[in-house]
């Protein structure tokens, strides 16, 4: 009997079952983001190639279910308090799951394409093996600044209620001088007959510096307190605050 063909077999089933173990440890997890604007939360799960995301929005219970092949998954959004659905598509790509839909935007009020990203929990949570050392600015006064945080940050905060739906935008700036620069967020939003606009707000402005994974900030009246933790993947950036509570911020 002729080996090679076996051979060839073996190596074949072989780089099958490897390549679904990776699809499968990919799209399994539990992954962190926000769904227009509003923190969620996802839990993926794989049965062959049947894929099921369940998304906690702050309480609100979103179903996803499709179709895995390789990186790509398509299937039935499922609300599951008004039972309405909506086709979605999904991409895996560097440890996020990128979920896009056209549907009717409640800030906006018109049919959109949106897309709303899941980055891998664990991510915040356990460096990767390849992640380059991080580099810091020394200062005079020794406080140590994460160059990683340096530049200009947005974490949208959403309300929706009935036929109003409101959007906050908040910002932080870090410098590289060790200042920050934060806002009172501005608020934009309404319903059917009535919409509001809150204008930018105030910005204030303090100091910062970064110790064990924790941002510190401080004014010229008071001393230094711990202002979140803080893990940065890319252009998203996790803060997780005293009361436990986590934002994912945006870098513009």
């Amino acid at each position: 009997m002729n080996r090679l063909p076996c051979i060839l077999l073996f190596t074949a089933c072989g780089l099958t079952q490897l390549s679904y173990s990776q699809v499968a440890s990919e799209w399994k997890g539990d992954f962190i983001g926000s769904i227009l604007g509003v923190n969620a939360s996802m839990t993926g799960e794989l049965s062959g190639i049947q894929w099921t995301g369940t998304i906690d929005v702050s309480g609100y219970p979103i179903l996803l279910e499709g179709t895995v092949i390789d990186m790509e998954c398509t299937g039935t959004m499922t609300d599951q308090q008004t039972r309405e659905t909506t086709p979605f598509t999904a991409k895996y790509a560097r440890n996020q799951i990128t979920i896009s839909i056209r549907d009717l935007n409640p800030i906006t009020g018109q049919v959109e394409n949106m897309d709303f990203v899941f980055t891998r929990e664990d991510v915040f949570t356990t460096p990767s093996s390849g992640q380059s050392h991080v580099t810091v600015v020394e200062r005079g006064d020794a406080a140590k600044l994460d160059r990683s945080l340096i530049g200009l940050w947005r974490f949208t905060d959403t309300y929706v209620s009935g036929e109003y739906s409101f959007a906050t935008d908040y910002f932080i700036q870090f410098k590289a001088n060790g200042v920050v620069l934060l806002t009172d967020g501005r608020t934009a939003g309404g319903g059917m007959t009535s919409s509001i606009d809150s204008g930018d707000g105030d910005i204030h402005e303090g100091k910062w510096k970064t110790e064990n994974k924790t941002v510190w900030t401080s004014d010229d009246k008071s001393e230094w307190q711990p202002y979140a933790k803080y893990y940065v993947e890319g252009d998203s950036m996790m803060l997780t605050y005293n009361n436990g509570k986590k934002q994912v911020w945006v870098r513009q």
